[in-house]
């Protein structure tokens, strides 16, 4: 629980940051604010239109105007004008517009999460800014290098360069040299110190930059929104700090700050009300905590923001569970855990390998979140979903249902953990990608120095030659090798969510439990025949998932194996035929491992097992001209029916078999020129009923 807790926290404070930021941008009264807030209006053909009329020289501007509109929404955009903005200062030489560009160019590359890059690009620039006492510059990118290690995780280093642009600020800050505006101040010690500390964990070091925001904002007058936003900030460090007291009182006094807020009276405001329930519930006021927190739920649900809604549901069911309404609890857990799904479909369910728009307090340019992250978010609610009804049943004495469900929350749990590696490989990949950038720069120097001296022997070209050509294939090498990383990552983790759903626990449960009725039986034979055929379907999954290729004879003796073993589980309830073509040699023929499996398993478990009487399925390899058809049909219920029995005995079951094995393909046809295809065919008779369901996969050979 710890480490969901963890995960939602790192996110929340996250984004609460970046909105904050730009909110103090937007509110500033001073030039540089305004033009912050006029970034966001449609102003790019203004500055395109100034390229026609304006020096080469000059145009280094329009391009670092253009890199900088960009940079907050379009990555390769901003790279390109950045670019051709340090083309130009080449002919033009100017320290500080080479150091805007690569200021520009840092921020976009952060956008497109390649942070070691941004962490080079961001330091030339303030080493350059230093250099030249460009102060109020050197400001700004302090606070941009602390973004770029906040998003890394790295909250300590983030919190060093936050407290670096403090003390530049103190030290330097006059009316002749503004470093920044008290506004501007004030955020980067609210948002900037207040939340970076909570997460490392130091709250009273949190509490004290919130409370000297608010200190200047009773000074300054500060927007209200924003003061009302580090308020609550202050509330939820309080509340995590234990001090519920103090955060309910931080939490009344945000809300009162809020502008739709500030016209009413007291007993009106609102806003948190899911924060403030369960708030009270902590201090021992459970029923007058639920009002609040349904109030919640039912906005959260109307915005369709399933993600806080899977919140809201838990808290309500730990509210109920606590006053023994053991119904109520176990419904509005069982809600958590269903809108943990629409989640996945909303955000999932579409493309996994594109970056999706989480949009808050409406600053939709900022919000891109990685698909890692969202996967992160989904895995974290699921696990503490299914966690809340282990530890429902275990209180309800219900062992079986308890362990059922602590089967369903391990692997999201593993889940979590494997994307908190993937954090911490893009952290070190961003270390070591910026050291690399920085010794080719400092090799670069070295060589230019050397280029000089051979200038004088007529030699400068063929060296600058050399140089550029051992750069670019140095860039070439490296950007292939982490290709190559990223999509054998991605192919571990389909391969690990894969074999674990082959290897379904209850499928190993009820075949032990078989074992265990023969030995009881004293019927050895059948227990050893049936036991072996076990160990070999294990053995046989276990070697494939990890396999790309498999012989055909391979996966022929996989799938008899499954077969015959859940035949004597189903007690003949169907019969089976494995069917292979005369014209491939299953010895010589190779396809994809495991791709039938699940569809056989469905066939099994929710077409023909309902059926009422003998079913059949049928698993056919046919030659084609340049593929083979793979065919797995049954003569059961059909998935509309199947599903309505699912329902009935389990209204949270979410199949995923069709999902993992369509990423499976998508993944695998990417190295392919021919695709593989997969259609999935509801069998009907004359009248228009259900009479099975047929999946045919088409693989090329």
């Amino acid at each position: 629980m710890t480490e969901m807790n963890s995960i939602r926290n790192r996110l929340k404070f996250r984004f609460f940051f970046r909105a904050l930021f730009l909110a103090s941008m937007m509110y500033a009264g001073d030039l540089h604010a305004q033009y912050y807030f006029n970034m966001f209006r449609p102003q790019a053909d203004t500055i395109y239109a100034k390229l026609q009329h304006t020096s080469e020289k000059d145009k280094i501007d329009i391009y670092n105007s253009l890199a900088f509109y960009h940079s907050f929404a379009n990555a390769d955009s901003a790279i390109y004008y950045a670019e051709l903005a340090l083309e130009l200062e080449n002919t033009y030489p100017d320290e500080i517009r080479r150091a805007d560009a690569n200021r520009h160019m840092g921020n976009a590359y952060a956008l497109n999460n390649q942070y070691g890059r941004a962490l080079f690009h961001l330091n030339q620039a303030i080493n350059i800014y230093e250099d030249h006492r460009s102060l109020r510059k050197k400001a700004e990118l302090l606070f941009d290098i602390g973004k770029v290690n906040y998003d890394l995780q790295d909250y300590q280093e983030a919190l060093n360069y936050m407290q670096r642009f403090e003390q530049l600020y103190e030290q330097e800050n006059n009316e002749k040299n503004i470093i920044a505006t008290p506004l501007e101040y004030a955020v980067a010690i609210g948002a900037g110190g207040g939340s970076i500390s909570h997460w490392i964990g130091d709250y009273e070091l949190s509490k004290n930059y919130f409370h000297r925001y608010i200190a200047l904002s009773r000074m300054y007058d500060f927007p209200s929104l924003i003061t009302a936003m580090v308020i609550t900030s202050l509330g939820e460090t309080s509340r995590y700090n234990g001090e519920y007291d103090s955060a309910l009182h931080y939490y009344y006094q945000g809300r009162a700050y809020y502008p739709h807020n500030q016209d009413k009276p007291f007993e009106l405001h609102t806003g948190y009300e899911g924060e403030i329930g369960y708030l009270l519930f902590r201090v021992g006021k459970p029923h007058v905590a639920i009002p609040l927190i349904r109030t919640a739920l039912n906005e959260n649900m109307a915005d369709k923001n399933y993600y806080y809604s899977t919140f809201q549901a838990t808290r309500l069911g730990n509210v109920f569970l606590h006053l023994k309404v053991y119904d109520s609890a176990l419904y509005y857990y069982q809600q958590s855990l269903l809108y943990s799904e629409m989640f996945f479909e909303k955000h999932l369910g579409s493309m996994l390998d594109t970056l999706k728009p989480t949009v808050f307090f409406n600053y939709q340019n900022l919000m891109m979140m990685p698909d890692m992250q969202i996967r992160q978010r989904y895995y974290a609610r699921r696990a503490e979903a299914y966690d809340n009804l282990y530890q429902y049943y275990q209180q309800r004495n219900d062992s079986k249902k308890a362990l059922e469900y602590l089967q369903y929350k391990l692997p999201y749990l593993d889940s979590v953990r494997i994307t908190a590696k993937e954090t911490d490989l893009y952290r070190i990949q961003a270390r070591f990608e910026n050291e690399r950038l920085e010794q080719q720069v400092n090799n670069l120097t070295r060589d230019n120095e050397l280029a000089a001296f051979k200038l004088q022997r007529n030699k400068l070209v063929l060296a600058s030659v050399g140089v550029i050509f051992l750069l670019v294939v140095a860039l070439g090498v490296f950007y292939f090798r982490q290709s190559r990383i990223n999509a054998m990552h991605e192919k571990l983790l389909v391969q690990q969510r894969l074999f674990r759903s082959q290897m379904n626990p209850h499928f190993i449960f009820n075949s032990l439990s078989i074992v265990q009725n023969f030995i009881v039986k004293h019927d050895d034979a059948k227990a050893s025949i049936y036991l072996s055929r076990f160990s070999e379907l294990v053995r046989s999954i276990l070697n494939n998932s990890s396999e790309e290729q498999i012989t055909l004879e391979e996966e022929l003796a996989t799938i008899g194996n499954y077969l015959a073993l859940q035949k004597v589980r189903f007690s003949d309830q169907f019969d089976y035929e494995l069917v292979v073509d005369d014209s491939l040699d299953p010895e010589s023929t190779f396809i994809p491992p495991m791709l039938a499996q699940p569809f056989i398993e469905n066939a099994i478990e929710h077409g023909v097992r309902n059926l009422g009487s003998k079913g059949k399925v049928d698993v056919r390899f046919i030659r084609g001209d340049d593929k083979i058809s793979l065919e797995i049909e049954d003569n059961g219920i059909g998935r509309e029916m199947a599903l309505e029995f699912l329902k009935q005995r389990d209204k949270t079951h979410k199949s995923m078999a069709t999902a993992i094995t369509r990423e499976r393909i998508a993944i695998l046809n990417r190295k392919l020129k021919r695709k593989i295809t997969m259609e999935i065919i509801d069998m009907k008779d004359e009248h228009g009923q259900a009479k099975g369901t047929k999946v045919v996969f088409g693989v090329p050979v």
